[in-house]
């Protein structure tokens, strides 16, 4: 009985994207009330719509048939748009709870973050919805930053450096155990991995333009050992790219890249520009991989069956 209820709200799979668009467009509505009515409505009525919206769409979510191991597009962006509206409820449970606004302070952040992480790995399991591990794995990672924040209350951005190679780590192990039994969830843990090296690489690069504090003085420079780990990460993504042929490593790859030429520049002058260091490393690094990419190749050996008699042809039956 309670199923035939519910049917209205399961979707049909040939009307599948036309309803995760009306989705879409429903959170755009819901983050847009949030947002522009942040002030003039109160935290109860905010946490009223948006559970609402929740409930519909965690609804349609749940409701709607797997047809083979792995969700069709429209249900991951079911997924996806279920996870955004969590979001807003917990922000307005914050809220409610005597929160001044979103992450207000480090310990909100932590439980907040914690929440949504744990809402978004519910999908992951459960439905085998890889892009839903990618967004447990990230705000999973910025609840850790946020509770050793709390906990610990460091100064400067040393501490959030270590915390976030601790989880590039964490991620990296988790992609190798995954990558032969579930692939697209290694790919995802992959890329968190990639973004966690890309927001040290990111703190290095904003502390040096904006001329931030870094451990209780000046950015002077970024020690060779955190750029190491940049540019290493960077060129083990573009190979993870291309052994596992998925895009999303060789994007990231490209933000690691960037950010690891700005910050390996950070503070030389005209004067002082020298090419000894990584442009000297890197030079010899590409032309010790291109000789061996376009050396001279002699022919394969023979397969050891070459010789051997044909099989016999199998009789008729």
């Amino acid at each position: 009985m309670a199923s035939s209820r519910l049917d209205p709200l399961r979707p049909k799979p040939f009307r599948g994207d036309v309803i995760a668009a009306g989705v879409v467009v429903l959170v755009t509505l819901t983050w847009t009330l949030a947002v522009r009515f942040d002030a003039a409505w109160s935290a109860a009525a905010h946490l009223a719509y948006a559970a609402v919206a929740l409930a519909f769409v965690g609804a349609l979510a749940a409701l709607a048939p797997l047809e083979g191991h792995t969700p069709r597009a429209y249900q991951s962006v079911l997924y996806v748009a279920a996870i955004a509206l969590f979001m807003v409820v917990v922000a307005e449970l914050g809220r409610v709870a005597g929160a001044d606004r979103v992450a207000s302070t480090a310990g909100a952040l932590t439980w907040e973050s914690a929440l949504v992480a744990a809402f978004a790995l519910v999908p992951a399991t459960a439905r085998n919805s890889a892009v839903c591990t990618l967004i447990g794995a990230v705000v999973g990672g910025v609840a850790v930053v946020a509770a050793v924040q709390w906990i610990w209350s460091p100064d400067g951005l040393a501490t959030a450096r270590w915390v976030l190679l601790g989880l590039m780590v964490v991620y990296a192990l988790g992609a190798i155990g995954q990558r032969d039994r579930r692939l697209r969830h290694g790919v995802a843990l992959v890329d968190a991995a990639g973004l966690a090296v890309a927001a040290i690489a990111l703190t290095f690069a904003l502390s040096g333009v904006f001329g931030g504090e870094d451990d209780g003085g000046p950015v002077a420079g970024v020690a060779w050992g955190w750029e190491l780990l940049i540019v290493a990460a960077g060129f083990g993504l573009i190979a993870y790219s291309s052994v596992d042929r998925q895009p999303g490593p060789a994007y990231l790859d490209v933000a690691n890249l960037v950010l690891f030429t700005v910050i390996t520049s950070l503070g030389v002058s005209a004067s002082g520009a020298t090419l000894v260091g990584w442009p000297l490393a890197l030079a010899l690094m590409a032309a010790v991989l291109l000789a061996v990419g376009l050396r001279p190749t002699t022919p394969a050996p023979p397969p050891p069956d070459v010789d051997a008699p044909q099989p016999p042809p199998l009789p008729l039956r």
